[in-house]
């Protein structure tokens, strides 16, 4: 049985804190929500690794594979990255011109704690990534 849109998202909103009303509410925008994921996992992930490259149907609601816990929780991270990095841009897209004008305070503390959430993000993909390659050694 392969892993199904559903469990993807609720992987992402279990173990990624998302403000969850910022999320998209239609089908489609979780559908792409869970398409640019899966574009940053085949980019991160080996080509050795023996699942390989995931594909969608959103059809079926499933990927091609079904996905062991690790795998899952780096497409979880790879949604949540995705959409912290969409907020960054949105954020300083938005008030960035007009900080000074409005009195935004701490505009570049508030950026520097999202870019670092952004790392943190990245930092955790990077670790499940590892946990593959080990096991992957033995």
């Amino acid at each position: 049985m392969n892993t199904t849109y559903d469990d993807i998202f609720t992987c992402f909103l279990e173990n990624t804190g998302v403000d969850i009303s910022r999320l998209p509410q239609t089908d489609v925008g979780k559908y792409e929500m869970i398409h640019n994921a899966i574009r940053h996992y085949n980019s991160k992930i080996s080509d050795l690794d023996e699942v390989g490259k995931l594909t969608y149907d959103d059809d079926t609601e499933k990927i091609n594979v079904k996905l062991d816990d690790t795998r899952l929780l780096i497409l979880a991270y790879c949604m949540k990255y995705v959409y912290l990095e969409n907020e960054l841009v949105a954020f300083q897209a938005l008030w960035s011109p007009f900080q000074r004008e409005i009195g935004i305070k701490d505009y570049r503390s508030q950026v520097q704690g999202r870019e670092n959430t952004l790392q943190r993000t990245e930092q955790k993909i990077y670790e499940f990534l590892s946990v593959i390659e080990d096991k992957s050694i033995m």
